[in-house]
């Protein structure tokens, strides 16, 4: 009897009898943890542009408001374990709520910056269309994490009457088509409005503020933290988004790590966007809904658990996901494609899910019992051997003065070396106790 789970509707599983009842959040919940530091920089823009604005806009009043929430949950949210059940808030928080506010302050500012640009002719007013421009360019695109689903499915298969289980799943990272949408427009008229201002006046390179311009705004987002940089192409008047740090994800279910990414591929010829100042084109070359990897394999869970929603949790870094909290996780079979694949687990194991009944020996556990055992028995050897020896020398009665200095000197060497054997397996007794006890 096998079920068909698919995370990008609404499921609940009922398993046969065998199986504890598994409930299945959806859709998969795409989890990036913003850094505190991103939504203070969107809050400060946002009293920026009110103030620059200079009369009241509900539109903007709106979203100071809306970024407020935001910014409350994210933290709420953030402190949320994978082994720990996700509660619909969070779910729909990272599922909805976020998404939807990133689109909405992009819409908004970028309407609003890129609404009055034109062409200036005096040094003055080009200077500030410039800085404008920039400053509008860095806020209208988006990383490229961001740009980025998962889609797939997990078969789950009874294994045994205990609830013994297995996950067979099959998955791709792709590019959004709607938000990859939004930003091919967004450039466009980020192009249409600012082409000409981001040259020189003759139209065959890049305006020499317009480059300044454009390693500070770099640097000004690595200090905030917003993992984006635009790389220009003077050659070819050309300019591409990419990342200024790796970025790791991971995909987990009831708390086991299925599959990850080490590291989403960077470079030119990795780029998702990329601007061509002479013939004014914005190109997708990754397309609007380009698949960037493939998940395929399977991992056997000893028990089921409460909490089966799949999440997709991405990082800062792969080390970051590395020490996330989690259980063991290795597939029976696995088959990772694409450039931003991470290695596949050894075949062969199962997972325990951190379930109280699921009974699983760690090799380590054992490893330290047999290493406080012998410890034990070789202190207490020692001790027996010193004390018999010790006992031994003390009956025997010397022929002369020598003999007895000698035979003093060895009995205090015997009962220190009883005493030390008596140490070792007090010892090795502790290291059992604890090891049979944890």
């Amino acid at each position: 009897m096998s079920e068909r789970v698919r995370f990008s509707i609404p499921a609940v599983l009922l398993m046969a009898s065998c199986l504890a009842c598994m409930a299945f959040a959806d859709p998969t919940v795409s989890i990036f943890v913003k850094d505190a530091s991103e939504f203070q920089a969107i809050q400060n823009d946002l009293q920026q542009l009110k103030a620059g604005i200079g009369s009241d806009n509900p539109e903007v009043d709106s979203l100071i408001d809306r970024a407020n929430r935001i910014a409350k949950m994210n933290d709420r949210c953030s402190m949320v374990s994978i082994n720990d059940v996700l509660d619909e808030e969070c779910g729909h928080f990272y599922a909805v709520d976020l998404p939807e506010f990133e689109a909405r302050y992009m819409e908004v500012t970028g309407e609003l910056r890129l609404g009055v640009m034109t062409m200036a002719n005096n040094l003055e007013q080009r200077t500030q269309q410039i800085d404008a421009c920039t400053d509008a360019f860095s806020r209208i695109v988006a990383s490229k994490e961001n740009l980025l689903k998962i889609e797939g499915g997990v078969d789950l298969e009874p294994l045994s009457h205990a609830g013994a289980f297995d996950a067979s799943y099959n998955f791709k990272l792709t590019y959004d088509e709607r938000r990859m949408d939004q930003q091919k427009r967004f450039t466009e008229l980020w192009l249409s409005k600012c082409g000409d201002i981001v040259l020189r006046k003759s139209g065959d390179e890049f305006a020499p503020l317009f480059v300044q311009a454009l390693d500070h705004m770099n640097d000004s987002l690595l200090n905030t933290k917003t993992n984006l940089k635009v790389v220009l192409d003077s050659s070819d008047l050309s300019f591409y988004l990419d990342l200024n740090r790796p970025v790791a994800g991971a995909y987990y279910l009831s708390g086991a790590e299925l599959f990850n990414v080490t590291q989403i591929p960077a470079g030119r010829e990795n780029a998702h966007l990329l601007v061509n100042m002479k013939d004014k084109s914005v190109i997708l070359p990754q397309g609007r809904d380009g698949e960037m990897a493939t998940y395929k394999g399977r991992v056997e869970f000893e028990k089921a658990s409460e909490d089966l929603v799949g999440r997709w949790i991405w990082n800062s870094d792969s080390s970051a996901i590395k020490a996330m909290p989690k259980v063991a996780s290795k597939t029976v079979s696995s088959e990772v494609s694409g450039p931003a694949a991470g290695t596949a687990p050894q075949a062969g194991d199962k997972v325990d899910n951190g379930i109280p009944e699921a009974k699983k020996s760690g090799d380590t556990h054992w490893v330290l019992i047999g290493i406080s055992a012998a410890t034990l028995v070789a202190g207490t050897t020692l001790a027996v051997v010193y004390n018999s020896k010790a006992k031994s020398e003390s009956e025997k009665k010397p022929a002369s003065q020598a003999e007895f200095d000698e035979r003093h000197d060895n009995i205090g060497t015997y009962q220190k070396l009883r005493t030390a054997g008596i140490g070792i397996a007090i010892l090795g007794g502790i290291g059992l106790g604890l090891s049979i006890a944890f």
